[in-house]
């Protein structure tokens, strides 16, 4: 037995104001007790004293099956192309760092990698695993 086609246009389902509350308030309220937080921007003493929780979606979004399954096939080709950039510092340091990438024009990214530097320049290097990948069938 196949199930009935998914129609868009019925979601996300109709719900009450009632009932839109009540699922915003649990939505909110797991997402605060499970650390899904944000603190607060520039608090007026410099300590934080209070936090929101991160945005979150009450409904997940419809997505067509065969899409997904061919992003799924392409996952463990991307794993390996996402690690050996992540092992490629001189690359990082031109795209990503503080003086000329990224990190130059976006603070939090500048940031970011300022911290990452200084703890490469004081002798924490990363793990380098001894995996050579043959990517030469894809």
């Amino acid at each position: 037995m196949s199930s009935p086609a998914f129609k868009y246009s019925e979601w996300p389902p109709k719900l009450s104001q009632a009932q839109l509350d009540e699922l915003g308030l649990k939505a909110s309220s797991y997402a605060l007790a499970h650390g899904l937080l944000y603190l607060t921007v520039n608090p007026p003493d410099g300590a934080p004293s209070d936090a929101i929780h991160a945005p979150i979606a009450l409904f997940p979004s419809p997505f067509p099956k065969d899409v997904f399954l061919q992003a799924q096939s392409l996952q463990s080709i991307y794993n390996i192309l996402y690690s050996r950039i992540a092992l490629d510092i001189e690359f990082l340091d031109q795209v990503m760092g503080a003086e000329q990438g990224v990190g130059k024009v976006d603070e939090f990214t500048g940031q970011l990698w300022r911290g990452w530097k200084k703890l490469r320049d004081d002798g924490v290097h990363p793990v380098r695993p001894h995996i050579n990948f043959d990517c030469s069938a894809w």
